[in-house]
């Protein structure tokens, strides 16, 4: 009888140390993924990896769930010790996540840093989802998002001609526009919509080029409007009032992650194109 109070008593000292520690392990972020880049974390979150994830930069705004998660800063502006405050197992970053010197310190910390290529084409976010679903071994949920996709995005004709400006950046020395090999040029394209400037990526466009090439209507990402302060003085830029789009304020303020990101809510970003310009 004594020998087994004593061995009750001694599991019952066990059990009471432990489940401090398990309490504290289930209620705090050890371990798991931090991923850095709106269009990687949305397609982790697509595939079923949401539950590995204990932090994401502050350009990943979707799913909604992200938002309960702890913010690391901006992908292109990562800092080493905040990173590695959350104790990860892994950090996934998006091409063009920085800088390369906090990466090269976060590995040096003993934490591996993987890559991943920015999709700039259907077929690259296709390759992409496929890429993070075999990572997180789920290769079989890569399909499934893949074909929702296909199913809501299909381009579309118009009898009209309409023509479009994508404003990314609006000052002064006048308006940073999206070109070819954009997210929003796939949107445009996809709509039968002419984009009105013909260089490649975001680049200044000339005054004397949007005269000529006067749009029918601007699209700008809703964090470019805000920081205007507002879609009124937004449209009061002094480039932008010299077309007719500006001066009527014909604008399309689009959630910036949707108007810029190659990401699997690419058919939501063409539908809120397409009910827009319908209502030209």
């Amino acid at each position: 009888m004594t020998r087994f109070y004593r061995r009750f008593k001694h599991s019952l000292l066990i059990l009471a140390v432990a489940l401090p520690l398990l309490t504290h392990a289930q209620t705090s972020p050890q371990g798991g993924i931090i991923t850095a880049g709106g269009t990687l974390t949305d397609i982790v979150f697509a595939v079923g990896g949401g539950e590995k994830v204990i932090g994401v930069d502050t350009s990943s705004t979707s799913p909604s769930k992200v938002h309960k998660l702890p913010k690391i800063g901006y992908y292109r502006n990562l800092s080493a010790e905040g990173v590695l405050s959350f104790n990860p197992k892994q950090v996934w970053v998006l091409e063009g996540a920085g800088s390369e010197r906090a990466l090269a310190q976060i590995e040096t910390a003993g934490v591996p840093v993987s890559e991943f290529s920015k999709p700039t084409t259907l077929s690259e976010l296709y390759a992409l989802i496929h890429q993070v679903a075999e990572k997180l071994a789920t290769p079989e949920r890569a399909e499934p998002v893949i074909n929702g996709i296909k199913d809501k995005f299909h381009p579309v004709s118009r009898v009209q001609p309409l023509s479009g400006l994508f404003v990314l950046q609006v000052s002064e020395r006048g308006v940073v526009a999206a070109g070819h090999d954009s997210v929003p040029d796939l949107l445009f394209s996809q709509s039968d919509i002419i984009n009105v400037v013909d260089h490649k990526g975001f680049k200044t466009v000339s005054r004397e080029h949007l005269l000529v090439n006067q749009p029918d209507f601007i699209v700008a990402p809703s964090h470019v409007v805000d920081a205007a302060g507002g879609r009124e003085r937004f449209c009061q830029n002094a480039t932008l009032q010299l077309l007719n789009a500006g001066q009527s304020c014909q604008l399309l303020v689009m959630d910036s992650l949707l108007a810029l990101g190659m990401t699997t809510r690419i058919a939501e970003a063409h539908e809120a194109l397409l009910a827009y310009v319908n209502d030209l």
